[in-house]
């Protein structure tokens, strides 16, 4: 195709949303010290810059966009859970659901970081762009239709795809590699067959017992959802072996008419809330995989939303390596690869080689059946 027309969204209030002082997720309690949440809620300022910095925003047309409105976030979430979140952030501090705490920005934040998603997904099916990124917090992909949950208040992707589907996009598909299982998504999507969830994350991480293999979707929506629950210690060679396995075939055979990511980088070998070994390269390379599906698939059409990344100094980087791609840009320099690209958990293992091959064998959209019952397989 020719040259992609790329567009970036953020807003300033988004780098406002703060869930306060606590150590890692846990606010300040009994045995928690005040810590500063470097591990939690890095400046996403700083990835901004360096996308900047390196020249690589200069291929992308930057939007600043307006906030969801009541009727977008009824499109998933009950009004008594917009209530709790209003009310929370107008209290000026508080957890609006489960570790979901806020300040006063947070609810405008919130709705920035939907409105983003929502109107990147309407640009991208009106043909105003091609490719989107939206670099947005809080993220979304824990928040369920009545509850805000781990650092995610709405869900900003979920939101989205109900905003294509009442736009006319038939079928949409949405990958999320996030770190941590998108139970949020999940659950919106468990009965639509007409939204396929993927998700590739650390298996038994966040929430517990959530992202099985066995959990592929109930009713019309048997088969929608692909969990890809990766051990710990995983890295570029599980990862990628994942989207040429496993999320391309899915892809194809599901036939989306838009793709949405949710584009988390906790998935590197440098973040504190979680135990995966992806660098920016490999970032870039799924980013790069899912721009060519879009090209093969969705005549272009696909929109990444950053999710989750706690390293304060990684983060920029992996966000650079993701806009690269977008762009179709090389991957980009990285004075961080040295410590992670020489360790054994990069290549391919036996043991994440295990979890691929069930999959391409028992789940119904890739094996035209559903799985034995009683099946041995990864749980």
């Amino acid at each position: 195709m020719s040259t992609p027309r790329l567009a970036w969204y953020s807003h300033e209030i988004c780098f406002w949303h703060d869930p306060g002082s606590g150590s890692g997720y846990v606010p300040v309690g009994p045995g928690v010290e005040p810590l500063r949440q470097f591990a939690v809620d890095p400046d996403l300022r700083r990835a901004e810059g360096l996308v900047k910095a390196s020249g690589v925003m200069d291929r992308f047309t930057c939007l600043t966009p307006a906030p969801a409105s009541d009727e977008d976030l009824l499109l998933v979430h009950v009004p008594e859970h917009i209530e709790r979140v209003e009310a929370a952030s107008a209290a000026g501090a508080g957890d609006a659901g489960v570790y979901a705490h806020v300040n006063y920005h947070s609810a405008q934040a919130a709705r920035l970081a939907v409105g983003a998603c929502v109107q990147a997904v309407q640009d991208v099916l009106d043909g105003r762009f091609d490719r989107a990124y939206c670099l947005v917090r809080p993220p979304g992909h824990h928040a369920e239709p009545d509850r805000a949950m781990a650092l995610c208040l709405y869900n900003n992707l979920a939101v989205a795809a109900r905003a294509a589907q009442r736009r006319g996009a038939r079928r949409v598909l949405v990958l999320d590699w996030d770190v941590h299982h998108g139970n949020g998504i999940q659950r919106t999507f468990y009965e639509d067959p007409d939204v396929l969830y993927v998700s590739v994350h650390q298996e038994g991480l966040f929430p517990a017992a959530s992202g099985l293999v066995r959990e592929t979707g109930a009713g019309a929506g048997t088969g929608s959802t692909l969990n890809v629950p990766l051990p710990a210690g995983s890295g570029h060679g599980a990862y990628l072996a994942v989207m040429d396995r496993i999320v391309a075939p899915a892809a194809r055979a599901f036939g989306p008419d838009l793709i949405l990511v949710a584009a988390g980088v906790d998935a590197s070998g440098h973040d504190p809330m979680g135990r995966m070994l992806c660098t920016s390269r490999t970032f870039h390379a799924m980013t790069s995989a899912m721009c060519r599906l879009a090209d093969e698939l969705t005549g272009g059409r696909v929109v990444f939303a950053h999710e989750g990344g706690y390293s304060a100094w990684y983060q920029p980087t992996l966000v650079l390596g993701t806009a690269s791609a977008i762009a179709g840009l090389p991957a980009p320099q990285d004075p961080f690869l040295h410590a992670l690209e020489h360790l054994p958990g990069q290549r391919l293992q036996r043991h994440q080689e295990r979890v691929v091959k069930h999959l391409e064998e028992h789940h119904p959209l890739l094996a035209g059946a559903a799985p034995a019952p009683g099946d041995g397989g990864p749980r």
